[in-house]
């Protein structure tokens, strides 16, 4: 076992740009499945549970990577609960994943079941199952198993499986339905399981893991992706340090890779217990750099090398960085959180850390370091340091409640190999550093920037009254600054694809815009001017299609109302209002002020702050030159179209008509919600007609 990395051993190649064995430490992962999509690998896996004695799989993992060093792991992405009409609890063995047409396809074995396939439209998933059957199941045995997938230049795609046997089946363009029978192949020398089909250069391989027990990882060649199959021997020989092995290869960036699975990660906390080596199932993925002859055949690997395979490109710090990722990480675990793909890193206690390869903090080094931190129960900590866990400091962020922790960084200039070790109680989300270039200072926001970056925005302005445009804060003109500073959004991608470029998620609203998709602990800012001292009444325009939802406001970081308990507005497009009153006085100047999302699901439309005649929103609607959200033909003000007293006709957005309400001369957007109420319409959206024949379209709540 001379070769098998013990936790010192693993520590000495701290400073070193090569990946260490094993390359996922956040769980026991197997039968490794790496499928090159853009500039990333996504590595699907499947899972060994911790306590596992023999095979003790529920779910799919996947882990990416765009330097096959540093690999941020996605947690789960499927489960046997995926498999509707199945009853397996436990069994979910190698799977293979390809992309085609816009689709990803999980191809699965349900043992003594078939293989099964299911689809989602992200790599992430979720991936849903659309036949409810197998796809391929032959009854008589239980062969059916380690599926692998190929996309043939003409667009012909092969499904082959099996152990002890090899099979194969075509696949229709659609990857969901087959055409013809099943071929069984001849015995190939040395095959046992785990096959995988793929082409390089102008040869297709096949490559398997060897005959059980110990296997290695053996390869057939052919000159069509449906053989015949000629045995070449060994990729790697059959070891007694692995019991079974499992090969994924690709081509990525120039070199070629094999993936495999070995036993080294249980090996390694065994010695840190203690405990003398007994063999379970508790697997974990290695990878090896794999080089061909001029005839196209594979040069011998011995075994996986304890370094791995070397950093394809340095590691960018000035970015946001999820903290799941990692090129080691000693005794810390995932957990998903928020959209697809997304996870946390969970129970970082002391003596835990991880670990990121090769990252380059360029000449003039970084000025400071974010983190961003949940779940806090006790004051904790953050220690940034350089090369090795007792290594330079550089930062060290610390706290003792839920947000995003800035502080300055010293030191971290050039490259290095850097550890964040871990101390107290908390999840961790994700980091990133900041240097002179990418620091941006907080600023207002206003449309005019989305033409010209160097546009002047005033500053929304906080008075006594609202009287007009000025006085409103609409929440998508959250400030200049970027993640971290001017706002905190959990996912990576802006969700409503509205209005700005950056992460936070934006939604059409009428002929504005609002910010949508919101999850509990994110928030936003707004560097504005308050011209009124004193506890302000305020009015914020809001949508929910949940029962309760809340948010807080700040300003300048202190507490100036309790967390808001919003109710629901029937649907995410009904907008409603909540009125209160700040809980501290408010001081003159400028100052910047935030709204926390104590809860998930609420769009955010606006804010104003004073007394106001009626309502903040009647101004908003009505008097302040903002579009308001009426029928095309409409006259653009509530008090011209109400101008007589009458009846007015209501209909529903199909054009079916509902009824009629009676209203006041000069009736407001307040008073058209109120009849409507009055008469009985339910919360949700109408059109009203005046005598005119001028059409107003109404929202309002339950």
């Amino acid at each position: 076992m001379k070769n098998i990395l013990s936790v010192t051993s693993v520590l000495a190649l701290a400073g070193m740009a090569f990946a260490q064995q094993p390359i996922i430490t956040t769980n026991y992962t197997c039968d490794p499945a790496p499928y090159v999509h853009g500039d990333t690998v996504y590595l699907y896996t499947t899972h060994d549970e911790d306590n596992a004695e023999g095979f003790v799989m529920y779910d799919w993992l996947l882990h990416t990577s765009t330097d096959m060093v540093n690999w941020t792991s996605h947690g789960a992405v499927a489960s046997l609960n995926d498999i509707q009409w199945s009853t397996k609890t436990n069994g979910a063995w190698a799977e293979q994943v390809v992309f085609r047409n816009g689709k990803w396809y999980m191809y699965v074995p349900i043992h003594g079941n078939g293989i099964s396939v299911l689809v989602a439209d992200s790599p992430y998933g979720p991936f849903k199952e659309p036949l409810n059957k197998a796809l391929v199941w032959q009854r008589q045995h239980w062969n059916d198993i380690d599926p692998t997938v190929w996309v043939d230049d003409d667009g012909q795609a092969y499904l082959y499986w099996g152990n002890p046997d090899l099979y194969m089946i075509k696949l229709n363009e659609d990857m969901i339905s087959t055409s013809g029978n099943i071929v069984t192949y001849p015995k190939i020398k040395d095959y046992q399981e785990g096959p995988w089909l793929y082409k390089h250069d102008k040869h297709y391989y096949m490559a398997f893991a060897s005959t059980c027990c110990a296997e290695g990882i053996g390869y057939a060649m052919s000159d069509s992706p449906t053989g015949p199959w000629t045995y070449k021997g060994d990729i790697m020989p059959h070891s007694s340090r692995s019991n079974g092995n499992h090969p994924g290869i690709v081509d990525y960036k120039g070199k070629s890779y094999v993936f495999g699975h070995h036993y080294q990660l249980w090996h390694q906390k065994s010695d840190k217990m203690g405990l003398k080596f007994q063999h379970k199932e508790r697997r974990s993925v290695g990878v090896a750099e794999m080089k061909y002859n001029a005839d196209g055949t594979i040069q011998k690997i011995e075994w996986w090398p304890d370094n791995g395979v070397a950093q394809l490109e340095d590691f960018d710090p000035y970015k946001r960085v999820e903290a799941e990722t990692m090129s080691w990480g000693e005794d810390v675990r995932v957990r998903k959180s928020g959209t697809a793909g997304n996870t946390v890193i969970t129970n970082l206690t002391e003596g835990k850390y991880t670990k990121i390869s090769g990252v380059e903090f360029g000449d003039v080094g970084a000025e400071s370091f974010s983190a961003s931190v949940l779940s806090v129960k006790r004051a904790s900590s953050v220690t940034v340091r350089l090369d090795k866990v007792d290594g330079p400091v550089v930062a060290k962020a610390e706290f003792s409640k839920d947000g995003l922790v800035t502080v300055p960084a010293e030191g971290a200039v050039g490259k290095h190999d850097v550890f964040f070790m871990f101390a107290g109680d908390f999840e961790a989300d994700y980091w990133e550093f900041e240097d002179s270039k990418t620091a941006v200072p907080q600023g207002p926001f206003c449309k005019a920037k989305l033409n010209d970056p160097e546009a002047k925005c005033n500053l929304p302005v906080v008075g006594a009254k609202v009287e007009g445009t000025a006085n409103f804060i609409d929440f998508e003109n959250y400030d200049v600054g970027g993640a971290g500073k001017a706002y905190y959004d959990m996912d990576t991608k802006n969700q409503g694809g509205e209005y700005r470029e950056d992460r936070v998620d934006i939604v059409k609203n009428g002929d504005g815009f609002a910010v949508g998709y919101t999850q509990k602990g994110e928030w936003l800012e707004y560097t504005v001017n308050v011209q009124a001292g004193g506890k302000l009444p305020f009015e914020l325009s809001y949508a929910s299609g949940m029962d309760n939802t809340g948010v807080r406001l700040f300003m300048d970081d202190e507490p100036i109302t309790d967390t808001l308990a919003l109710t629901g507005t029937g649907d995410f497009d009904t907008y409603g209002t909540f009125k209160g009153t700040t809980t501290k006085e408010l001081t003159t100047g400028e100052h910047v002020l935030k709204l926390m999302v104590t809860s998930d699901y609420v769009n955010l439309d606006w804010i104003a702050f004073g007394e106001s005649e009626g309502s903040a929103e009647d101004i908003r609607n009505g008097t302040t030159g903002i579009v308001p959200k009426i029928a095309a033909g409409a006259a653009g003000m509530v008090n011209a179209f109400a101008r007589a007293a009458g009846s007015y006709r209501v209909f529903d957005l199909m054009g079916s008509e509902l009824g009629n309400i009676r209203l006041n001369a000069g009736a407001t957007l307040t008073d058209l919600k109120a009849g409507l109420k009055t008469a009985g319409y339910q919360g949700g959206a109408y059109v009203i007609r005046n005598a005119a024949g001028q059409t107003l379209r109404i929202n309002f709540g339950k």
